[in-house]
């Protein structure tokens, strides 16, 4: 036996295991003892399964500028395929949709669109298509298991046996009752299977009264705390050809309805946006969303039982019908023509869909995407009042958060990376140019006095660094008391143009622009890295054209809405951060140790006023304090002689801090954030020289000029390439040129 044959076999007995295991095909009468079971999960409509589906996978604590919020963790994508993209940010508007379908749920009806607006490229539809995916997955789970069924006829033959034609109770071959279903019989018995056309549950089987008294009764055995009677279950009917196979039998049994439910075929549905089960998106184009046909017109006449052959069936097509029992996305919903839009209004309302030769009831949950553009001629049409009336609005901005931008950019800098080496920093630099182009200036007067020539003096770069939940203490402005007021003024920072037509993240450079850039960048040197160099001229190149992208055609506002004030901005970050590297490489000072050496600074000034010994970190034994460490970082703070009025200067500050804040933790970093600042300035411009004599050797790494440098700068300049390469991921090609910026743009024009 090949190898290919034992796969086959063990592939064959795992599906038939599944197959049993997931109980893909029943009878009506073991779908019943499944009912009585499980009569809450089987009963939900589109709302409350949409709700448990995003419940099922759980949810984690998550931060939004400076906010404690919930995220769900299915827009993480967690479905274990790499096609998959998960939704970075975006919390509030996925809550406002939680939300908004649990109230629904409580209400019992679904008679509202969900309308998604925002800028284009904000993930409005990806946040659509992640609630399909985890329908998707939720539907094979035990749990999130979906029925719908099938009419099954039995052959001409075995109908004469068993006394299909009518009469009194019939008994087929083996002593099955009329009360047996055709459920479980193999296609070569059969005749004739015929789905629902809307996926409908069993359950609509039942007459609506009798239906909700079942429900009830089986609720009584089985409690359900999330239990509510929807309009689903007191008003849902079978669609137009189910009800008029089901009243046929009826006429045909003499209304034996046990001899009528043995033609049902219950069957597992599984949902699928691919195959358009339950989850569709719907294009702009101008085709109708559903429509009907007599099948008796058709071909297919022949096919059908004898006892069907006499009736006008109708079927049922289109994207609102293979919906059902699900979600639609109308995607780009106000490109349509307004007149495709109108039957909505009824369709929304009253869950039903007027067709040409029939009313359908619908179980699904519309979701309608725009940009702020077309919502806004929208508001100005005279329709517009009765759809809002029908619509739940949900504002998808851009991110205004660095971190969760620059993961959006994480798959495309992995393509890119398969075939060039992509240095450090890009995806978080063009992540800042991004989001300053997305951030509004505040407005003074709308702030306590106090506070307003803060406000009026906040940089789009500071306000940046606020919301990505960093205090901006290398920009060496600000005191500690202003530090702590900007962080106390970050809630109504974040939430000032949070409700209004101009809100932060309507504007801007877009995900799908921003990878337009990072792309433009290794084409402009396609043998190269991709460093923040390249991105910095590409961006650059990107708005000399300002008639093409709505953001850049804004009025400039003191550096906001300012590309190019941007591009200064992203720079100077890159700068600070590659000259950090450099220092740490160089192994002057370990990276980000500017506050850690100031504190150490501060515990032996507190101890050398108080007559106290320090505890070293190395031996854990009390030592005096160390005078040559504090008279170091005095020399670098520039405090000359005054050094005694320095020291008692600094336990003033935090002698009055705490008497302002009792019962706070004291961060050193914010309170002596100036000091701070000045340590690095004192100490870089001691070691300027020498950072420059090495830098310098690097950027001539490679050639002639290097060659020809005395060993000892040679072996300097290598160390320092080596350890670039290791601790930060350059490579020997794009740290030497990393360098070689540094020093045109930092050191030589100091």
């Amino acid at each position: 036996m090949a190898d290919w044959d034992g796969w086959l076999e063990s592939w064959s007995n795992r599906s038939r295991a599944y197959f049993a295991e997931s109980h893909q095909i029943k009878s009506f009468q073991e779908y019943l003892c499944d009912l009585a079971a499980r009569p809450y999960e089987l009963t939900r409509n589109a709302l409350q399964y949409v709700v448990d589906m995003m419940e099922s996978f759980g949810t984690g604590p998550s931060r939004w500028i400076g906010q404690e919020v919930t995220r769900f963790k299915l827009f993480d994508a967690p479905f274990g395929c790499a096609a998959d993209q998960p939704l970075m940010g975006q919390e509030l508007p996925v809550l406002a949709i939680y939300e908004a379908m649990k109230n629904l749920v409580l209400e019992g009806r679904s008679d509202r669109m969900f309308h998604l607006h925002g800028p284009s490229g904000s993930a409005k539809s990806l946040i659509v298509e992640l609630l399909m995916r985890g329908c998707e997955e939720y539907s094979r789970r035990p749990e999130g298991a979906v029925f719908s069924f099938n009419w099954v006829f039995p052959r001409e033959d075995e109908a004469r046996t068993l006394g299909f034609m009518g009469g009194d109770e019939a008994v087929r071959p083996g002593g099955e009752t009329a009360a047996d279903s055709f459920a479980h019989w193999p296609s070569e018995r059969l005749e004739a299977r015929i789905a629902c056309d809307l996926g409908d549950s069993p359950i609509l089987l039942l007459p609506p009264g009798d239906r909700l008294a079942l429900i009830r009764s089986l609720l009584q055995k089985a409690p359900h705390p999330k239990f509510v009677a929807s309009q689903f279950l007191e008003e849902g009917n079978l669609c137009p050809r189910c009800r008029q196979i089901f009243d046929a039998l009826m006429v045909e049994y003499s209304g034996d309805v046990l001899a009528v439910l043995r033609h049902v075929q219950v069957r597992r549905r599984y949902l699928s946006r691919r195959y358009r089960r339950g989850a569709v998106v719907i294009s702009p184009q101008e085709t109708p969303d559903a429509s009907s046909r007599q099948l008796t017109l058709d071909s297919s006449l022949s096919t059908l039982p004898t006892t069907l052959q006499h009736l006008n069936l109708i079927q049922l097509s289109g994207d609102l019908i293979d919906a059902n029992n699900g979600l639609v996305e109308f995607s780009d919903f106000l490109t349509r023509a307004p007149e495709l839009n109108k039957y909505l209004l009824a369709a929304t309302e009253r869950s039903e869909l007027a067709l040409s030769t029939a009313n359908v009831y619908l179980n699904e949950i519309l979701f309608a995407t725009s940009n702020e553009r077309h919502l806004d001629a929208f508001k100005q049409a005279p329709d517009f009042a009765s759809f809002k009336g029908r619509m739940i609005l949900v504002t998808v901005p851009y991110l205004l958060e660095r971190r969760k931008e620059a993961a959006i950019y994480g798959p495309i800098l992995t393509r890119i990376g398969r075939t060039k080496h992509v240095a450090p920093h890009v995806a978080e630099l063009a992540a800042l140019w991004a989001v300053l182009s997305r951030l509004n200036r505040p407005e003074p007067d709308r702030y306590p006095e106090e506070s307003r020539p803060l406000i009026r003096d906040l940089t789009p770069y500071e306000k940046g660094l606020l919301y990505d939940g960093v205090l901006p203490t290398q920009v060496g402005r600000y005191s500690a008391k202003q530090l702590r007021l900007l962080r106390e003024l970050l809630p109504d920072l974040r939430d000032e143009f949070r409700d209004t037509p101009i809100y932060e993240g309507r504007f801007g450079a877009s995900p799908r622009e921003m990878r337009e850039i990072l792309y433009g960048a290794v084409y402009r040197r396609p043998d190269g890295c991709l460093t923040p160099v390249l991105l910095l001229e590409e961006i650059a190149e990107f708005i000399k054209d300002k008639s093409l992208y709505l953001f850049l055609q804004l009025k400039a506002d003191e550096g906001y809405h300012d590309a190019e004030a941007a591009i200064t901005a992203v720079q100077e970050e890159y700068l600070r951060t590659l000259d950090q590297e450099v220092l740490s490489a160089m192994e002057l000072v370990p990276e980000g140790q500017y506050s850690a050496l100031f504190d150490r600074y501060f515990r032996h000034v507190r101890a050398f006023l108080r007559g106290e010994k320090v505890r070293s970190a190395a031996t854990g034994q009390w030592e005096e304090p160390n005078e040559a460490l504090m008279a170091q970082v005095e020399e670098y703070l520039a405090v000359g002689g005054s050094a005694p009025r320095f020291r008692e200067d600094l336990m003033g500050q935090v002698a009055a801090w705490t008497l302002e804040n009792p019962g706070e933790t004291l961060d050193l970093s914010i309170l002596f954030a100036p000091q701070i600042e000045l340590l690095s300035k004192g100490f870089h411009a001691r070691v300027k020289h020498q950072v420059q004599e090495i830098g310098q050797a690097l950027a001539s790494y490679g050639t002639p000029a290097f060659a020809g440098l005395p060993p000892a700068r040679q072996e300097a300049a290598n160390n320092l390439l080596e350890r670039l390469v290791k601790r930060f991921g350059y490579c020997a090609r794009c740290a030497p040129e990393a360098v070689a910026y540094l020093m045109a743009h930092l050191y030589e024009k100091t």
